[in-house]
């Protein structure tokens, strides 16, 4: 194993985590060998400094309490490399009340929670579950 690369791997991972995906490829444009590269990642991954399903789950909360739709979350993961996500309905839910609670000012109608929400990404059967309590809370 190249010292040179573990070292350059150890030097990224101590700024942030990286998605195993995305740390080979920021390796391999530095310009180390592909086969040293997956190496220092095999390593990385039996030493617990990379696991992509906790990254995910940890993105995932991040993006629930922040009040970002599942269509940002993919997109925002999908460039890191990473594919396959799930989110529930209850928590692209439990997101969009959250973004109606800290970001929506306008005057509560039906209609422009619709607007707000749709234009963020949400499905329309997120935005009615969210409107609907959103407007009982009000009364």
């Amino acid at each position: 194993m190249d010292s040179n690369v573990k070292k350059y791997a150890y030097k990224l991972l101590s700024r942030r985590d990286y998605f195993k995906e995305e740390l080979r490829n920021k390796l391999l444009r530095k310009g180390f060998e592909e086969e040293k590269v997956d190496e220092v990642i095999k390593h990385l991954e039996n030493q617990g400094l990379l696991n992509d399903e906790k990254l995910k789950e940890r993105y995932k909360e991040i993006y629930i309490n922040k009040g970002k739709s599942f269509a940002k979350l993919k997109n925002s993961l999908f460039r890191k490399g990473i594919t396959e996500i799930d989110l529930s309905e209850e928590e692209e839910l439990k997101s969009a009340l959250n973004l109606l609670k800290k970001s929506f000012k306008k005057e509560k109608t039906f209609e422009n929670m619709v607007k707000f929400l749709k234009n963020r990404g949400f499905r329309y059967s997120v935005i009615k579950k969210a409107i609907e309590i959103t407007l009982k809370e009000e009364e």
